[in-house]
Protein backbone atom coordinates (compact mmCIF):
# COMPACT_ATOMS: atom_id res chain seq x y z
CA UNK A 1 0.00 0.00 0.00
CA UNK A 2 3.17 2.58 1.01
CA UNK A 3 4.47 1.83 -2.50
CA UNK A 4 1.14 2.42 -3.80
CA UNK A 5 0.86 6.02 -2.40
CA UNK A 6 4.34 6.50 -2.71
CA UNK A 7 4.42 6.19 -6.34
CA UNK A 8 1.01 8.12 -7.00
CA UNK A 9 2.44 10.98 -5.08
CA UNK A 10 5.64 10.80 -7.59
CA UNK A 11 3.36 10.26 -10.44
CA UNK A 12 1.69 13.82 -9.16
CA UNK A 13 4.73 15.37 -8.94
CA UNK A 14 5.93 14.59 -12.30
CA UNK A 15 2.70 15.42 -13.66
CA UNK A 16 2.87 18.97 -11.96
CA UNK A 17 6.32 19.61 -12.85
CA UNK A 18 5.60 18.96 -16.71
CA UNK A 19 2.80 21.47 -16.26
CA UNK A 20 4.85 24.04 -15.12
CA UNK A 21 7.88 22.96 -17.50
CA UNK A 22 5.16 23.45 -20.66
CA UNK A 23 3.59 26.75 -19.03
CA UNK A 24 7.11 28.37 -18.95
CA UNK A 25 6.94 28.23 -22.30
CA UNK A 26 3.18 28.84 -22.98
CA UNK A 27 2.45 25.61 -23.59
CA UNK A 28 -0.94 23.93 -22.12
CA UNK A 29 -1.92 20.61 -23.75
CA UNK A 30 -3.30 17.73 -22.36
CA UNK A 31 -1.45 15.45 -19.43
CA UNK A 32 -0.73 12.34 -21.68
CA UNK A 33 1.22 14.66 -24.11
CA UNK A 34 3.60 15.91 -21.41
CA UNK A 35 5.72 12.74 -21.01
CA UNK A 36 6.63 13.28 -25.05
CA UNK A 37 8.60 16.08 -26.41
CA UNK A 38 6.56 19.26 -25.02
CA UNK A 39 7.34 20.89 -28.86
CA UNK A 40 7.47 18.46 -31.30
CA UNK A 41 8.43 19.86 -35.03
CA UNK A 42 6.29 19.16 -37.87
CA UNK A 43 7.18 16.45 -40.29
CA UNK A 44 6.92 18.61 -43.18
CA UNK A 45 8.06 22.25 -42.20
CA UNK A 46 9.21 23.33 -45.32
CA UNK A 47 6.12 23.00 -47.31
CA UNK A 48 4.34 24.71 -44.35
CA UNK A 49 6.69 27.62 -44.20
CA UNK A 50 6.28 28.00 -48.57
CA UNK A 51 2.27 27.17 -47.58
CA UNK A 52 2.37 29.61 -45.31
CA UNK A 53 4.23 32.64 -46.86
CA UNK A 54 1.79 31.83 -49.46
CA UNK A 55 -1.34 32.74 -48.01
CA UNK A 56 -0.34 35.26 -45.76
CA UNK A 57 3.14 36.78 -46.90
CA UNK A 58 2.85 39.83 -48.86
CA UNK A 59 6.27 41.75 -50.37
CA UNK A 60 9.83 41.29 -49.29
CA UNK A 61 10.68 38.39 -52.69
CA UNK A 62 14.36 38.77 -51.76
CA UNK A 63 14.31 38.80 -48.21
CA UNK A 64 11.77 35.26 -48.57
CA UNK A 65 14.39 33.47 -50.54
CA UNK A 66 17.57 33.98 -48.39
CA UNK A 67 15.06 32.88 -45.08
CA UNK A 68 13.86 30.37 -47.03
CA UNK A 69 17.41 28.92 -47.88
CA UNK A 70 18.74 29.69 -44.53
CA UNK A 71 15.97 27.63 -42.82
CA UNK A 72 16.56 24.82 -45.11
CA UNK A 73 20.37 24.77 -43.97
CA UNK A 74 19.14 25.03 -40.15
CA UNK A 75 17.07 22.25 -40.36
CA UNK A 76 19.00 19.78 -42.00
CA UNK A 77 22.55 20.10 -42.33
CA UNK A 78 24.10 23.00 -39.62
CA UNK A 79 25.31 21.36 -35.97
CA UNK A 80 25.48 25.31 -34.62
CA UNK A 81 22.59 27.57 -34.15
CA UNK A 82 20.73 29.14 -36.82
CA UNK A 83 21.17 32.86 -36.60
CA UNK A 84 19.24 35.41 -38.87
CA UNK A 85 19.29 39.16 -38.39
CA UNK A 86 15.87 40.95 -40.22
CA UNK A 87 16.62 44.40 -40.52
CA UNK A 88 14.48 47.58 -42.12
CA UNK A 89 11.96 49.58 -41.33
CA UNK A 90 8.97 49.52 -39.26
CA UNK A 91 5.99 47.72 -40.45
CA UNK A 92 7.35 45.23 -43.20
CA UNK A 93 7.11 42.47 -42.12
CA UNK A 94 9.85 41.46 -39.99
CA UNK A 95 8.11 39.99 -37.01
CA UNK A 96 5.32 38.63 -39.11
CA UNK A 97 7.85 36.56 -40.57
CA UNK A 98 9.54 35.03 -37.52
CA UNK A 99 6.35 34.34 -36.63
CA UNK A 100 5.18 32.25 -39.51
CA UNK A 101 8.58 30.25 -39.41
CA UNK A 102 7.60 28.92 -36.32
CA UNK A 103 4.17 28.53 -37.12
CA UNK A 104 5.24 26.25 -39.99
CA UNK A 105 7.87 24.02 -37.62
CA UNK A 106 5.99 23.36 -34.88
CA UNK A 107 2.64 21.28 -34.52
CA UNK A 108 1.51 22.29 -31.05
CA UNK A 109 -0.60 25.30 -31.32
CA UNK A 110 -2.97 27.22 -29.13
CA UNK A 111 -4.93 30.27 -30.63
CA UNK A 112 -1.59 32.69 -30.73
CA UNK A 113 0.56 30.48 -28.09
CA UNK A 114 3.18 28.14 -30.58
CA UNK A 115 5.38 25.61 -28.20
CA UNK A 116 8.59 26.04 -29.07
CA UNK A 117 8.18 29.91 -30.24
CA UNK A 118 9.86 32.39 -27.91
CA UNK A 119 8.92 36.25 -28.91
CA UNK A 120 11.12 39.05 -26.61
CA UNK A 121 10.53 42.32 -27.29
CA UNK A 122 12.69 45.38 -26.69
CA UNK A 123 11.87 48.79 -26.06
CA UNK A 124 13.48 52.61 -26.29
CA UNK A 125 13.47 52.69 -22.64
CA UNK A 126 16.33 49.92 -22.16
CA UNK A 127 18.86 52.78 -24.02
CA UNK A 128 18.90 54.59 -20.55
CA UNK A 129 19.84 51.73 -18.61
CA UNK A 130 22.74 52.41 -16.56
CA UNK A 131 25.82 50.98 -16.93
CA UNK A 132 25.07 49.36 -12.81
CA UNK A 133 22.14 48.05 -14.04
CA UNK A 134 23.31 46.27 -16.71
CA UNK A 135 23.64 42.68 -15.44
CA UNK A 136 20.45 42.88 -13.66
CA UNK A 137 18.43 43.76 -16.99
CA UNK A 138 20.13 41.14 -19.21
CA UNK A 139 19.26 38.69 -16.39
CA UNK A 140 15.59 39.58 -16.10
CA UNK A 141 14.73 40.15 -19.71
CA UNK A 142 16.95 37.96 -21.91
CA UNK A 143 19.35 35.07 -20.09
CA UNK A 144 16.65 33.73 -18.10
CA UNK A 145 13.72 33.94 -20.36
CA UNK A 146 16.05 32.55 -23.09
CA UNK A 147 17.50 29.43 -20.76
CA UNK A 148 14.14 29.01 -19.37
CA UNK A 149 12.63 28.04 -23.37
CA UNK A 150 15.80 26.04 -24.29
CA UNK A 151 15.41 24.12 -21.25
CA UNK A 152 11.81 22.83 -22.13
CA UNK A 153 12.28 22.99 -25.71
CA UNK A 154 16.11 23.02 -27.44
CA UNK A 155 15.00 23.52 -30.71
CA UNK A 156 12.99 26.63 -30.13
CA UNK A 157 12.64 29.35 -32.23
CA UNK A 158 13.06 32.50 -30.12
CA UNK A 159 13.15 36.35 -31.68
CA UNK A 160 14.76 38.86 -30.02
CA UNK A 161 12.81 41.90 -31.26
CA UNK A 162 14.33 45.87 -31.92
CA UNK A 163 17.47 44.53 -30.74
CA UNK A 164 18.96 48.29 -32.23
CA UNK A 165 17.72 49.67 -28.11
CA UNK A 166 20.45 47.12 -27.26
CA UNK A 167 24.31 48.68 -26.93
CA UNK A 168 27.17 46.88 -27.49
CA UNK A 169 27.18 46.11 -23.32
CA UNK A 170 24.17 43.77 -23.72
CA UNK A 171 24.81 42.06 -26.65
CA UNK A 172 28.12 41.26 -25.08
CA UNK A 173 26.60 39.17 -22.43
CA UNK A 174 25.34 36.85 -25.15
CA UNK A 175 28.44 36.17 -27.39
CA UNK A 176 28.39 32.42 -26.08
CA UNK A 177 25.35 32.04 -28.41
CA UNK A 178 28.24 32.38 -30.99
CA UNK A 179 30.72 30.24 -29.92
CA UNK A 180 31.64 27.97 -32.61
CA UNK A 181 32.15 24.92 -30.68
CA UNK A 182 29.80 25.02 -27.41
CA UNK A 183 26.86 27.56 -28.21
CA UNK A 184 25.87 27.97 -25.06
CA UNK A 185 24.10 30.65 -22.47
CA UNK A 186 23.91 30.15 -18.57
CA UNK A 187 21.58 32.60 -16.20
CA UNK A 188 22.05 32.84 -12.29
CA UNK A 189 18.70 33.25 -11.35
CA UNK A 190 15.74 31.07 -11.61
CA UNK A 191 14.80 27.64 -12.45
CA UNK A 192 17.56 26.37 -14.31
CA UNK A 193 20.62 28.80 -12.80
CA UNK A 194 24.24 27.88 -12.54
CA UNK A 195 23.88 25.56 -15.73
CA UNK A 196 25.32 26.05 -18.98
CA UNK A 197 22.11 25.52 -21.72
CA UNK A 198 23.50 24.22 -25.02
CA UNK A 199 21.81 26.68 -27.90
CA UNK A 200 23.27 24.29 -30.52
CA UNK A 201 19.50 23.06 -31.85
CA UNK A 202 18.21 26.50 -31.66
CA UNK A 203 16.85 28.84 -34.07
CA UNK A 204 17.73 32.85 -33.27
CA UNK A 205 16.04 35.70 -34.96
CA UNK A 206 16.92 39.15 -34.14
CA UNK A 207 15.62 41.99 -35.48
CA UNK A 208 16.10 45.60 -36.23
CA UNK A 209 15.25 49.22 -37.58
CA UNK A 210 18.60 50.97 -37.73
CA UNK A 211 17.67 53.35 -40.41
CA UNK A 212 15.21 55.19 -37.90
CA UNK A 213 15.73 58.47 -39.86
CA UNK A 214 14.32 56.78 -43.07
CA UNK A 215 17.21 58.34 -44.79
CA UNK A 216 19.09 55.32 -46.18
CA UNK A 217 16.99 52.23 -47.13
CA UNK A 218 14.29 52.58 -49.98
CA UNK A 219 12.65 50.29 -51.82
CA UNK A 220 14.63 50.75 -55.49
CA UNK A 221 18.21 49.70 -53.58
CA UNK A 222 18.85 46.26 -54.42
CA UNK A 223 19.81 43.43 -52.15
CA UNK A 224 23.16 43.72 -52.25
CA UNK A 225 23.27 47.64 -51.80
CA UNK A 226 20.61 46.93 -49.08
CA UNK A 227 23.24 44.55 -47.21
CA UNK A 228 25.90 47.10 -47.20
CA UNK A 229 23.77 49.99 -45.92
CA UNK A 230 22.77 47.94 -43.17
CA UNK A 231 26.19 46.65 -41.94
CA UNK A 232 27.24 51.00 -42.30
CA UNK A 233 24.87 51.02 -39.95
CA UNK A 234 25.02 48.56 -38.04
CA UNK A 235 29.00 49.44 -37.18
CA UNK A 236 27.83 52.81 -36.07
CA UNK A 237 25.27 51.06 -33.48
CA UNK A 238 27.60 48.39 -31.92
CA UNK A 239 31.25 48.92 -33.48
CA UNK A 240 33.33 47.39 -36.04
CA UNK A 241 33.73 44.24 -34.66
CA UNK A 242 30.17 43.28 -32.99
CA UNK A 243 28.20 39.74 -33.73
CA UNK A 244 25.65 41.64 -35.26
CA UNK A 245 27.74 43.09 -38.18
CA UNK A 246 29.52 39.53 -38.87
CA UNK A 247 28.75 36.37 -37.40
CA UNK A 248 24.97 36.56 -38.24
CA UNK A 249 23.33 35.78 -41.66
CA UNK A 250 21.83 39.21 -42.37
CA UNK A 251 18.15 39.74 -44.28
CA UNK A 252 17.43 43.07 -45.65
CA UNK A 253 13.75 44.42 -45.31
CA UNK A 254 13.34 46.98 -47.39
CA UNK A 255 10.25 49.85 -47.56
CA UNK A 256 7.59 48.45 -49.07
CA UNK A 257 5.85 49.22 -52.50
CA UNK A 258 2.57 50.81 -53.26
CA UNK A 259 1.52 46.99 -54.89
CA UNK A 260 2.41 45.27 -51.70
CA UNK A 261 0.66 47.36 -49.42
CA UNK A 262 -2.61 46.98 -51.81
CA UNK A 263 -1.94 43.47 -51.66
CA UNK A 264 -2.05 43.68 -47.60
CA UNK A 265 -4.90 45.48 -47.77
CA UNK A 266 -6.75 43.00 -49.70
CA UNK A 267 -5.54 39.81 -47.75
CA UNK A 268 -6.81 41.44 -44.44
CA UNK A 269 -10.26 41.62 -46.55
CA UNK A 270 -10.83 38.38 -47.90
CA UNK A 271 -10.56 37.58 -43.83
CA UNK A 272 -13.79 38.99 -43.43
CA UNK A 273 -15.17 35.69 -44.73
CA UNK A 274 -13.77 33.20 -41.96
CA UNK A 275 -14.44 36.04 -39.08
CA UNK A 276 -18.07 35.60 -39.97
CA UNK A 277 -18.00 32.00 -40.44
CA UNK A 278 -16.41 32.03 -36.76
CA UNK A 279 -18.43 34.53 -35.60
CA UNK A 280 -21.63 32.46 -36.60
CA UNK A 281 -20.51 29.41 -34.32
CA UNK A 282 -19.41 30.90 -31.56
CA UNK A 283 -23.26 33.05 -31.72
CA UNK A 284 -24.98 29.51 -32.46
CA UNK A 285 -22.40 27.35 -30.61
CA UNK A 286 -25.29 24.44 -30.09
CA UNK A 287 -26.72 24.58 -33.92
CA UNK A 288 -24.88 23.88 -37.00
CA UNK A 289 -25.63 26.68 -39.63
CA UNK A 290 -24.36 26.85 -42.93
CA UNK A 291 -23.91 29.86 -44.47
CA UNK A 292 -24.31 29.42 -48.32
CA UNK A 293 -22.75 33.23 -49.63
CA UNK A 294 -20.00 35.13 -49.47
CA UNK A 295 -18.00 38.49 -48.65
CA UNK A 296 -18.92 41.11 -52.01
CA UNK A 297 -16.50 44.05 -52.81
CA UNK A 298 -15.08 46.01 -55.46
CA UNK A 299 -11.60 45.17 -57.24
CA UNK A 300 -10.77 48.76 -55.86
CA UNK A 301 -11.43 48.45 -52.35
CA UNK A 302 -7.85 47.32 -50.94
CA UNK A 303 -6.98 50.47 -53.33
CA UNK A 304 -9.24 53.35 -51.60
CA UNK A 305 -8.23 51.53 -48.04
CA UNK A 306 -4.63 52.05 -49.04
CA UNK A 307 -5.29 55.69 -50.33
CA UNK A 308 -6.94 56.19 -46.80
CA UNK A 309 -3.53 55.63 -45.04
CA UNK A 310 -1.11 56.66 -47.21
CA UNK A 311 0.38 58.95 -45.46
CA UNK A 312 0.75 56.43 -42.39
CA UNK A 313 2.36 53.99 -44.43
CA UNK A 314 5.85 55.81 -45.54
CA UNK A 315 6.37 55.79 -41.49
CA UNK A 316 5.10 52.85 -39.93
CA UNK A 317 4.65 50.40 -43.26
CA UNK A 318 1.58 48.53 -42.86
CA UNK A 319 0.67 48.29 -39.67
CA UNK A 320 -1.45 51.53 -40.10
CA UNK A 321 -3.68 49.54 -42.63
CA UNK A 322 -4.16 46.49 -40.47
CA UNK A 323 -4.76 48.07 -37.61
CA UNK A 324 -7.48 50.07 -39.78
CA UNK A 325 -8.81 46.86 -40.76
CA UNK A 326 -8.92 45.40 -37.76
CA UNK A 327 -10.62 48.40 -35.81
CA UNK A 328 -13.15 49.12 -38.80
CA UNK A 329 -13.78 46.58 -41.02
CA UNK A 330 -13.46 42.98 -38.97
CA UNK A 331 -15.21 44.15 -36.00
CA UNK A 332 -18.41 44.03 -38.72
CA UNK A 333 -18.37 40.06 -38.46
CA UNK A 334 -20.32 40.56 -35.45
CA UNK A 335 -22.58 42.71 -36.96
CA UNK A 336 -23.10 40.71 -40.03
CA UNK A 337 -23.23 37.15 -38.22
CA UNK A 338 -26.04 38.74 -35.81
CA UNK A 339 -27.87 40.45 -38.58
CA UNK A 340 -28.06 37.11 -40.97
CA UNK A 341 -29.01 34.91 -37.09
CA UNK A 342 -31.90 37.74 -37.31
CA UNK A 343 -32.52 38.29 -40.32
CA UNK A 344 -31.03 36.62 -43.28
CA UNK A 345 -32.87 34.33 -45.52
CA UNK A 346 -33.18 30.82 -44.30
CA UNK A 347 -33.39 27.27 -45.48
CA UNK A 348 -34.01 23.70 -44.38
CA UNK A 349 -34.16 20.90 -47.03
CA UNK A 350 -34.68 17.16 -46.23
CA UNK A 351 -32.99 14.76 -47.44
CA UNK A 352 -33.75 11.09 -48.18
CA UNK A 353 -31.58 8.12 -47.49
CA UNK A 354 -32.23 4.76 -47.76
CA UNK A 355 -31.38 2.77 -44.74
CA UNK A 356 -30.60 -0.37 -44.72
CA UNK A 357 -30.12 -0.83 -41.24
CA UNK A 358 -33.30 -0.93 -40.15
CA UNK A 359 -34.74 -4.72 -40.05
CA UNK A 360 -37.28 -3.59 -42.83
CA UNK A 361 -34.96 -1.42 -45.13
CA UNK A 362 -36.80 1.93 -45.53
CA UNK A 363 -36.64 5.04 -46.81
CA UNK A 364 -35.94 7.75 -44.36
CA UNK A 365 -35.74 11.87 -44.42
CA UNK A 366 -33.02 13.40 -42.60
CA UNK A 367 -33.21 17.44 -41.95
CA UNK A 368 -30.08 19.35 -43.00
CA UNK A 369 -28.53 22.32 -41.15
CA UNK A 370 -29.80 25.63 -41.41
CA UNK A 371 -28.95 27.48 -44.26
CA UNK A 372 -28.25 30.83 -44.20
CA UNK A 373 -28.66 32.33 -48.33
CA UNK A 374 -27.45 35.69 -48.04
CA UNK A 375 -24.14 37.91 -49.73
CA UNK A 376 -22.98 40.59 -47.79
CA UNK A 377 -21.45 43.62 -49.59
CA UNK A 378 -18.72 45.86 -48.32
CA UNK A 379 -17.78 49.48 -49.12
CA UNK A 380 -15.95 52.07 -47.86
CA UNK A 381 -17.84 55.52 -47.45
CA UNK A 382 -15.61 58.34 -46.60
CA UNK A 383 -13.27 56.55 -44.01
CA UNK A 384 -15.83 54.70 -42.62
CA UNK A 385 -16.48 50.68 -43.83
CA UNK A 386 -20.48 50.48 -45.06
CA UNK A 387 -22.09 47.09 -45.40
CA UNK A 388 -25.52 45.06 -46.99
CA UNK A 389 -26.73 41.60 -46.73
CA UNK A 390 -28.20 40.58 -50.39
CA UNK A 391 -30.56 37.04 -50.34
CA UNK A 392 -29.79 34.39 -53.32
CA UNK A 393 -31.71 30.83 -53.77
CA UNK A 394 -29.34 27.89 -53.35
CA UNK A 395 -28.22 28.65 -57.10
CA UNK A 396 -26.21 31.65 -55.63
CA UNK A 397 -28.00 33.67 -57.99
CA UNK A 398 -29.58 37.48 -56.61
CA UNK A 399 -33.06 36.97 -55.92
CA UNK A 400 -33.86 40.24 -53.75
CA UNK A 401 -32.65 43.36 -53.21
CA UNK A 402 -30.27 44.96 -50.40
CA UNK A 403 -30.97 45.47 -46.98
CA UNK A 404 -28.56 48.69 -45.00
CA UNK A 405 -27.66 47.20 -41.86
Amino acid sequence: MHIILWGTVLLLLTVARAQTRMQSVGCRFPVMDMFGDPCPRHHDPVRRWKAEMKKEFRGQENAVQRVEKAFKVGLFFKNTPTMLHFSGPTGVGKSFMAMLLAKAVFSRQQGSSICGYLDLRMTVAMREVQESRAEEFMETYLLRPIVEQIAVCPTSIIVIDDIHFLDSKFLQRLRGIFDEHNPSLMCTTGTYAGKRWSTRDSFFIVTSDLDEKHSDLHAGLSPREAENVIRRLAKQVWGEHSHMTSLITLVPFLPLSQNSLVSIAERQVEKLHDLIVNMLARLRPNKRIDWIGSVKYSKSLPSEIYMLKKDDTERFGARPINHYVEMHLHPLAIDIAEELLAHGAKTRTSESIFDSFLPNPMLKYVRTPVKLVNNVDIWLQGSEMKMAIEEINVNTKPTGEHTEL
